[in-house]
C-alpha cells in the first residue's frame, strides 16, 4: 500500500522533532532479521528508552537536511539499502543496545554508521563508543571513588577513638587493682 504525501510529512515532522532532540542516532542495516527478530529488537529498543523505525533513504535525507546534519558524505553515505534508525536522548545507549542484540543474533542488524552530539562515525568507531560505560554507570563510580577517603577517614578517626577508650578502661582497672 502506497504512503499518502499526508502520512509522509507527518512522519518527516515527527522524526525531525525526535532526532533534532537526540543526541545520539544509529543507522542499520536490519536485513536478514525475521520478524520474531525485529519484535524483539523492538521490544530490547522500548525497554532501553531507545526509539527505533524503519525509514526511506531520500526521507532520512529530507530529515537531515531539516535538522541541518554536516552535509558530510560519511552521513549520506550511510544510507544506502534498507536503513533503520536507533534513537535516544543519551550518547552511547542506542549503540550498546544494537550491540547486545546482534552478539546474540549472529551478528545482525548490521552497524552502517551514526553521528553522536552532532559528528558523524563510521561503524567501527562507533561500536569503540558502546564500550563507554552509560552515564549513570560513570556518577556511581565517581561517587564510589568520592566515597572512599571519607570511609577511611570514619573508619581512621573511630580506630583513634576506640584506642583511647581502651586506654582508659586499662588506667580504671589498673587503679582498682
Amino acid at each position: 500500500m502506497a504512503v499518502s504525501r499526508k502520512q509522509k510529512e507527518k512522519v518527516i515532522a515527527t522524526l525531525i522533532d525526535e532526532l533534532g532532540r537526540a543526541k545520539s542516532v544509529v543507522l542499520t542495516d536490519f536485513t536478514g532479521i525475521d520478524v520474531a527478530g525485529m519484535t524483539d529488537l523492538r521490544v530490547l529498543m522500548r525497554e532501553n528508552d531507545v526509539g527505533f523505525t524503519v525509514v526511506k533513504n531520500t526521507l532520512l535525507r529530507r530529515i537531515f537536511s531539516e535538522i541541518e546534519v554536516d552535509g558530510d558524505q560519511d552521513v549520506y553515505g550511510m544510507m544506502e539499502g534498507p536503513t533503520a534508525l536507533a534513537y535516544s536522548g543519551d550518547e552511547v545507549t542506542p549503540i550498546k543496545v544494537i550491540r547486545k542484540f546482534a552478539e546474540d543474533h549472529d551478528g545482525l542488524p548490521q552497524v552502517k554508521g551514526g553521528m553522536v552530539s552532532g559528528q558523524s562515525y563510521e561503524t567501527s568507531k562507533l561500536l569503540k563508543l558502546a564500550d563507554i560505560p552509560s552515564r549513570d554507570e560513570l556518577l556511581a563510580k565517581f561517587m564510589g571513588s568520592a566515597r572512599s577517603p571519607l570511609q577511611g577517614f570514619v573508619s581512621v578517626s573511630s580506630g583513634i577513638i576506640r584506642k583511647f577508650f581502651y586506654v582508659l578502661n586499662a588506667v580504671r582497672e589498673s587503679r582498682e587493682n
